[in-house]
């Protein structure tokens, strides 16, 4: 279900955060880890009326094609965007995974989309190094904060790590503390449905849009 990466690993450890339900301080279950889509809206729906992240991670995606390397998979769109299809494509190969987010709408009426996706880095038991500093007391990321920019180099768990995007330039930053992660996630941009649906893009009538991520590791 939600077309989740439950773990990102090689011989020396994780990269990712392996998917998991945490106890947050106030008994509640949380869902975290791996990685997963945000569709098609990243952060509160706003007057939208739909829910945190959207309805992608969530829903029961179907499996279109299978290698050892590579899955397609396809999302049915629902309520307003019962016209919208959805397609993953998550490929790796050594030191790299590469996602990418296809939608298509199939309808008459634009749609508005403000995509992204939520990777959980595993970090260890060592500060994270951020846009070029070192981050000892990860608090300050209790609340989202958002920075600029296609490429970020991060450091975690003493990897260094070079994040790529395309079509999704506005990375978030956050972490909750439950586990050993810290979040940096890219996205279209930010908590567009919630500020400013403007920002968002639009899906045309007809309309394609591709949105890729890359993950390097060393």
């Amino acid at each position: 279900k939600g077309g989740y990466v439950t773990n990102l690993s090689d011989d020396k450890g994780d990269v990712l955060f392996p998917k998991r339900v945490l106890t947050a301080a106030d008994g509640s279950e949380k869902t975290r880890g791996g990685c997963h889509v945000c569709l098609p809206n990243f952060g509160p729906g706003g007057d939208s009326g739909l829910e945190q992240h959207g309805f992608g991670r969530v829903r029961e995606w179907r499996v279109v094609t299978q290698s050892p390397s590579s899955v397609e998979l396809v999302l049915a769109g629902e309520g307003a965007y019962a016209d919208m299809e959805s397609f993953l494509r998550y490929e790796v190969a050594e030191g790299r995974f590469t996602l990418q987010l296809t939608l298509k709408n199939k309808g008459t009426v634009p749609l508005i989309v403000s995509p992204g996706f939520h990777p959980y880095f595993y970090r260890g038991k060592q500060a994270p190094t951020i846009e070029g500093a070192v981050h000892e007391d990860l608090s300050a990321f209790s609340d989202v904060r958002f920075i600029d920019g296609a490429s970020q180099h991060i450091v975690t768990a003493g990897r260094h790590v070079q994040l790529e995007s395309q079509g999704l330039p506005r990375y978030a930053l956050w972490t909750d503390q439950l586990g050993d992660y810290v979040c940096i996630e890219p996205t279209q941009s930010g908590n567009a449905f919630l500020e400013d649906v403007s920002r968002a893009d639009t899906l045309s009538s007809g309309g394609k849009r591709a949105y890729r991520f890359a993950i390097d590791w060393q």
